[in-house]
C-alpha cells in the first residue's frame, strides 16, 4: 500500500483555513452591523456566538460538516513539547481544531487555526489600542511564552476598528511592528473605510517559520442595548 501524500500536496491545511477564516469574516460582519457591546470581552463573546450562528447555517444546509469553534481555550500540549510548557497555560481569544489523518506522525495530528482579537481604536489617556494590537497580539505568534500557532503555518488575527480610520490604524500598527522587527502589515483588500484584509509572514524561532498571519479587519458600530 503506497504512503499517504503528505497534508501539502492535498491541501487539507489550506481548504481547513480557507472555512475558517470565511466563518470569521461572515460572523465579523454579524458583529460589526450589530455588537452586543463595545468592550473587548464583550466584542469577542458576540463574536463566538455569531460563528456558532454561521455555522449552524452551513449544517442545516446540508454542506461539509463545519469545524467547531473553541472559545478562549488554552493552548493544547505540541508534539515537540517533552513537558508542559509556559504556552500551554496561555490562552488565545478563539480556535479551530480537526485532526489530520495524512500526517507521518500520529503525535502531530491535532491542527489549530489560531485566532486572536484585538480593538484598534484611537489612543486614550493610558492606553494606545494599536500598539496592543501588536504587544499582546502579533506578538504571541512569534514568542516562545505564547507560540500561538506552534506547528501551524497559518494563523489570524481580528481588528475591532472603532472611532480611528483605516489608514490610520495601519499606519500605527506597523509602526509599532516595526519596534519588533516584525514585518509590517499589506494591505490585500478593502471596503473603503469598514472593512480590510491584510497579511504578513512572521518569522519565528519555532515550527512553522515563517507563519503568514492574516488580519480580518471590521468597522464595529455604537452597540446598542437590546431588549430582554
Amino acid at each position: 500500500m503506497s504512503a499517504a501524500p503528505p497534508l501539502t500536496s492535498l491541501g487539507l491545511w489550506t481548504a481547513f483555513e480557507s472555512r475558517c477564516t470565511q466563518l470569521l469574516r461572515d460572523a465579523l460582519t454579524e458583529v460589526a452591523a450589530e455588537p452586543d457591546g463595545q468592550s473587548e470581552d464583550d466584542l469577542n463573546r458576540g463574536l463566538y456566538k455569531a460563528i456558532i450562528r454561521a455555522s449552524h447555517r452551513i449544517a442545516q444546509q446540508g454542506e461539509a460538516q463545519p469545524p467547531v469553534v473553541v472559545p478562549e481555550g488554552r493552548n493544547p500540549p505540541a508534539s515537540t513539547d517533552e513537558e508542559r510548557a509556559a504556552r500551554e497555560h496561555k490562552i488565545p481569544d478563539l480556535y479551530w481544531a480537526y485532526i489530520d489523518p495524512l500526517v507521518e506522525d500520529p503525535n502531530d495530528a491535532a491542527q489549530q487555526f489560531v485566532v486572536e482579537c484585538k480593538r484598534l481604536t484611537k489612543r486614550s489617556r493610558n492606553w494606545t489600542y494599536t500598539s496592543e494590537y501588536v504587544d499582546s497580539g502579533v506578538v504571541r505568534f512569534v514568542t516562545i511564552e505564547h507560540s500561538y500557532g506552534k506547528g501551524m503555518p497559518s494563523g489570524a488575527m481580528v481588528g475591532y476598528v472603532q472611532d480611528i480610520a483605516i489608514d490610520d490604524a495601519l499606519r500605527e500598527v506597523n509602526a509599532r511592528t516595526a519596534n519588533h522587527s516584525i514585518a509590517p502589515l499589506v494591505l490585500n483588500a478593502r471596503a473603503g473605510d469598514a472593512e480590510a484584509d491584510l497579511g504578513h509572514d512572521l518569522v519565528r524561532s519555532f515550527a512553522q517559520s515563517p507563519f503568514h498571519l492574516t488580519h480580518v479587519w471590521a468597522r464595529i458600530a455604537t452597540a446598542t442595548r437590546r431588549a430582554r
